[in-house]
């Protein structure tokens, strides 16, 4: 039966989710879409009824296959292909289920694609930005394409949602050349959320030394591997002890292996690829690390913080949000060998202060529940 017709007063939402594909067939899951699906297992579609445009090479297709199975969304798979396609398959998307509401999480040319169709076909589009394009890891001449697409986005869309301060701050700024005051004033924050329930501290975390860094994210370029065991060369050269676990799964996964081999460091990384349950890994994690070039606000650090680890990470992105120097981690600077291995040289210096810095983590983490985060898209949703 035709959900659409089983629930007819609830407010129609298209995600369009476009993250986690390689044309190589290495497939990793990005930030966005898992909000995505966290967003949907939430909703009761008597209020709100999801219809997700999604990729059926992506990770997380089986679960929402398994939500459409249960009638909670209408499923949209489709093939990635040439680029351009997306945008006959939003039309025919729109056509079909007629919905209050397009939301978009990227990339550019899916915020793009979905900002002037839902103009043309008058559906309101909300744009919530994970990366702005002043902090993203880009070539000038897709600065300026993408500093174009988003002065169309922010003139068509009705809302575009920051996923914190820093980033409402980058966007207003980055928006303040291109277009007026008046459509600035659209940008909005919604920080992002974890099920904190699903994460606690374990009492029989394995002790350190030797200390155990834990890495969570896609095997891309962006995301600092190679700068990672680079350092981790570095730190058995000067003798220390010590293990990373590396989750996730993506294009360098072959490259960073072989990597390993070269630098004779198999021994203490360890690849676990797509992990379901990631509190499984960082139940026996003292340290959650995360060199990236570029982020938004990570699920990877929430989760390790939640877990009751201490933080390493770039200075990029919201991560200074989540991060206060030498009380619940170190950030670092972007692309420094330096202040990365100072900073693990650190914990492996002193291990007693890896439980105090987990429970700062803990104390900071409180506030990013994502019951927070999903009541307010829901109070949004319920407004278009």
């Amino acid at each position: 039966m035709n959900l659409t017709t089983c629930y007819p007063l609830a407010k129609r939402i298209v995600f369009f989710v476009g993250f986690g594909i390689e044309k190589d067939g290495h497939r990793g899951i990005c930030g966005p879409e898992k909000r995505f699906l966290q967003t949907c297992q939430m909703f009761h579609s008597s209020s709100i009824l999801p219809i997700v445009i999604y990729p059926y090479c992506g990770r997380l297709f089986a679960d929402f296959q398994k939500l459409y199975q249960d009638r909670k969304i209408i499923l949209v798979g489709y093939e990635p292909k040439g680029r351009w396609r997306y945008f006959y398959l939003l039309y025919r998307t729109l056509k079909t289920y007629s919905p209050h509401a397009i939301h978009c999480q990227g990339p550019h040319l899916f915020d793009l694609i979905a900002s002037v169709l839902g103009k043309l076909m008058n559906v309101q589009t909300i744009i919530t930005r994970p990366v702005n394009v002043s902090q993203d890891y880009l070539s000038r001449f897709k600065k300026v394409l993408y500093y174009s697409f988003d002065q169309i986005i922010a003139r068509n869309a009705r809302d575009l949602i920051a996923i914190s301060n820093t980033h409402k701050a980058q966007w207003w700024d980055e928006l303040a050349p291109l277009i007026s005051s008046g459509h600035r004033k659209k940008v909005k924050v919604i920080y992002n959320g974890i099920f904190l329930n699903q994460f606690s501290r374990p009492a029989d975390r394995i002790p350190a030394p030797p200390v155990i860094f834990t890495i969570s994210a896609q095997l891309t370029p962006v995301k600092g591997h190679e700068l990672l065991l680079c350092v981790v060369n570095q730190l058995k050269k000067d003798g220390y002890q010590f293990f990373i676990n590396i989750m996730g799964d993506g294009p360098l996964r072959t490259d960073l292996e072989t990597m390993c081999n070269a630098l004779d460091i198999v021994s203490m990384v360890r690849f676990h690829g797509h992990v379901r349950c990631v509190s499984t890994i960082l139940k026996n994690t003292h340290v959650v690390i995360l060199p990236s070039f570029r982020e938004g606000l990570s699920l990877a650090l929430l989760e390790g913080m939640a877990m009751g680890c201490p933080l390493i990470a770039s200075d990029v992105g919201a991560s200074h949000e989540l991060i206060e120097n030498g009380k619940n981690g170190f950030l670092v600077k972007k692309k420094s060998k330096s202040d990365l291995y100072l900073a693990m040289k650190w914990f492996l210096d002193h291990p007693s202060t890896i439980q105090i810095m987990g429970n700062n983590s803990l104390e900071k983490v409180m506030k990013f529940d994502i019951y927070r985060m999903f009541d307010a898209y829901r109070r949004l949703y319920l407004t278009v």
